[in-house]
């Protein structure tokens, strides 16, 4: 059993009186559920708590049998904390967005096998979750606006999934999108179109064709840049998240009813 691990809190759950059950993402891109006793903090030596959503944390487990489910935490340090997020409630909702689209997305991790050592540095939701949160803590400390920070996760989300949107020939004629003026987002085929392809009842409702041009660039940038480069983008119009939540909730074949932290930010 692996034992020492690094992982993102994605939720916490008081238990009992002062313990914590979270889970983590941990590096590999999977998922653990664990238990910090004393977590919550307080005691006789009023000792407060660093475990809360989005902090990074390293932890040494408890060896535990192989049907464990929830595993216990021995020692836990804090690797990095964000300290801007929580003091803007916008900045928060998008961060509980991230964990749980992150959450929703990622399997169970086995830490009985014994290929899961060569697994923790391979791209994966981590690296995506982990960039998002940092980079929206930094545009924070730098006053900067976040409007672009949820369809960039968005973006590179699609990305790690394996069902980012096909941007470089229209999905029904193969012409060259570069070249084309107005398109849209077909979920069914994955990609855009040309709109002169289309018939009416086929045409966006959501977004007019020029619309969907300009967020096709900022796709075509999300696909060939990494995050670092990206923070040029600023101002990212809330419908076009909107729009690629409705892509992803179809490709992954789950409701946005099921995210309860959407209709916080949209």
């Amino acid at each position: 059993m692996i034992t020492k691990v690094e992982g993102i809190i994605l939720s916490k759950t008081p238990f009992k009186d002062r313990h914590l059950i979270c889970r983590l993402l941990l590096r590999s891109g999977e998922k653990i559920s664990v238990i910090f006793y004393g977590g919550q903090g307080g005691g006789t030596k009023k000792k407060s708590s660093f475990l809360e959503l989005g902090h990074l944390v390293k932890v040494e487990l408890t060896r535990a049998k192989a049907n464990t489910t929830i595993f216990s935490v021995k020692e836990w340090t804090l690797s990095w904390h964000h300290k801007s997020i929580r003091d803007n409630h916008r900045a928060f909702y998008l961060l509980c967005a991230f964990l749980e689209v992150s959450d929703k997305l990622v399997v169970e991790a086995n830490l009985f096998e014994s290929l899961y050592e060569e697994q923790q540095e391979s791209d994966s939701m981590f690296k995506v979750l982990s960039n998002s949160i940092f980079f929206l803590e930094k545009k924070l400390q730098e006053k900067k606006t976040i409007s672009s920070e949820f369809f960039i996760f968005l973006g590179k989300t699609l990305i790690d999934q394996g069902v980012f949107p096909e941007r470089n020939n229209c999905v029904l004629s193969g012409v060259d999108l570069s070249l084309v003026e107005e398109i849209t987002l077909i979920d069914e085929q994955g990609g855009f179109a040309d709109i002169s392809c289309l018939n009416q009842d086929m045409l966006d409702t959501k977004m007019n064709g020029r619309e969907s041009k300009v967020m096709w660039n900022y796709l075509c940038q999300i696909a060939i840049k990494k995050y670092d480069q990206l923070q040029e983008i600023n101002e990212v119009p809330s419908h076009f998240s909107n729009r690629l939540i409705d892509y992803l909730c179809y490709q992954i074949q789950v409701s946005r009813v099921d995210f309860k932290t959407f209709s916080l930010l949209l």
